[in-house]
């Protein structure tokens, strides 16, 4: 037995367009905005945005009064196949890091179907990877020929300037003063991925508030010592 799984997945409120830093990747942005692009393969290195960019996708669905569903792959691999019936009726589907669904044959048979009901109905799809599409390891031919005909945008990582700006963007949602400096300091010592910048951010508010410390480098090496 499948244990069940709620939909929707939660949505991270500060996951959207506004607050992406698209530096180099606006195109991306503007393509993934597009109601005309009915299926998007979006592919990019681990802690490039890729969540960030579906999650956005959704929220701005939404706020032009459609419908969308945010589907996590890491969190669907234990689950049944089951869960995509019925949800191309949803104008808008986002399926991050399919690439865990990959050489699962249910799962495989269930995107393909689920592939070919949205473009049934008309709806759209957009997925991510770390991978292309023309590298991904597909047991299902058919499969792997759909994921292929759509638009292919490879989201490339930021540079030192852009990722800067991301950290402190979001230090000011969290409360936190990170000057540029303390900042420089993070993406030096630490691996530059977001996704692990902001972990470390999280941390550091955390041990910020328990110690009332602004954030100075001293102060980031000692509540940081074991994760360096």
């Amino acid at each position: 037995m499948y244990p069940q799984l709620p939909l929707p997945f939660t949505l991270q409120e500060d996951f959207n367009f506004e607050s992406f830093i698209a530096a180099g990747n606006q195109l991306i942005v503007e393509s993934l905005k597009n109601p005309d692009e009915p299926f998007i393969f979006l592919w990019g290195s681990l802690g490039a945005g890729k969540t960030h960019l579906l999650q956005s996708a959704c929220q701005y669905q939404t706020q032009l009064g459609g419908t969308a569903s945010y589907l996590p792959s890491k969190e669907l691999t234990n689950t049944s196949p089951q869960l995509l019936d019925g949800l191309a009726n949803i104008d808008l589907i986002c399926i991050d890091d399919i690439e865990f669904l990959y050489g699962k044959p249910y799962w495989e048979e269930a995107l393909f179907n689920l592939f070919n009901q949205i473009r049934q109905v008309g709806g759209r799809l957009l997925v991510s990877s770390t991978v292309s599409p023309q590298h991904a390891e597909i047991t299902l031919d058919d499969l792997k020929s759909r994921l292929n005909s759509g638009l292919p945008l490879n989201l490339s990582t930021l540079d030192d300037e852009s990722i800067l700006q991301v950290l402190q963007s979001r230090a000011q949602k969290l409360g936190l003063e990170l000057n540029r400096e303390t900042a420089n300091y993070l993406i030096t010592h630490f691996p530059r991925d977001l996704h692990t910048l902001w972990n470390l951010l999280n941390q550091l508010d955390q041990a910020s508030l328990a110690a009332q410390r602004k954030l100075t480098i001293p102060f980031l090496k000692a509540a940081l010592a074991k994760s360096i």
